[in-house]
């Protein structure tokens, strides 16, 4: 596969991506500027998108939008049951108390993946589909302390060969020593100034609990974000809050499962 094709097929992603975010139809142009790739390589894609069907274009209004057929080819995947009904509910719940961003996050390779967000009012938000590293994230802590070392060490090495953390700065004994630290706790809060690689808001913090999914779904996380004097202040209300919605999760999977299957805290 040459330079070019990858690359096209990134952008492809990234057109996706932008749709998701704003969901609603977009020219030409605006989708563009806001991805900062020349028009003529991105009007050739969306042209594409439209021929394989996973695009429509509206000729009136010179605007595109993704297309039925792309809400079908991940529809097998069936997160989005469980994740858009009890777990969104209880986001919004979560925010409302909080009155400050919420995510949910998933484990993906050596990353963790914020794969929903709903903006808080004070302005630090994460964009959906960002990225951290799990060995430099409290979140990711949080799963690594739950698996088998075996695996917990593979995920640190991968990450030390993939030129994204060096062996020097952050040591195989310093990583053993976080999953001791989170071994033991529901709940972490970290502030980002104890990393290694700089976030978008240095001056953020995260409150995160793993919370109940069922058997054969992926992990979730859910946490509460924002700057990290705030977050103090109410540090003791957002746990009780958190260890209220994994309950209520927790009982709302048993009612839905037969007795013998119960739900997960990976």
């Amino acid at each position: 596969m040459t330079k070019k094709s990858v690359k096209s097929a990134e952008r492809v992603f990234q057109i996706l991506e932008h749709f998701a975010r704003t969901r609603e139809p977009a020219r030409l142009s605006e989708v563009a500027n806001s991805l900062e790739h020349p028009v003529s390589s991105v009007s050739a894609l969306l042209k594409c998108m439209v021929d394989q069907g996973y695009m429509t274009f509206d000729d009136r209004t010179r605007r595109y939008m993704p297309a039925a057929r792309i809400a079908h080819l991940g529809s097998w995947l069936n997160f989005d049951d469980y994740e858009q009904t009890a777990v969104l509910e209880a986001m919004y719940r979560l925010r409302e108390t909080a009155n400050e961003s919420i995510v949910l996050a998933t484990p993906n390779d050596i990353y963790l993946e914020y794969i929903d967000t709903l903006h808080g009012w004070e302005g630090i938000n994460i964009r959906r589909g960002t990225r951290r590293l799990l060995v430099q994230n409290g979140t990711g802590w949080l799963f690594l302390a739950r698996c088998d070392l075996s695996e917990a060490l593979s995920i640190y090495r991968r990450t030390i060969e993939a030129g994204e953390l060096r062996r020097e700065e952050f040591s195989e004994t310093d990583f053993l020593k976080k999953l001791v630290e989170h071994r033991e706790k529901e709940i972490s809060f970290v502030h980002a100034r104890e990393l290694l690689r700089p976030t978008a808001h240095w001056g953020a913090a995260m409150i995160s609990t793993i919370i109940p999914t069922p058997p054969g779904h992926r992990g979730l996380a859910m946490g509460v974000h924002g700057l990290a004097e705030r977050l103090e202040t109410k540090r003791a209300h957002i746990y009780q809050m958190l260890r209220s919605i994994t309950a209520t999760l927790e009982e709302k999977l048993a009612e839905q499962m037969p007795a013998e299957a119960a739900p997960t805290v990976e």
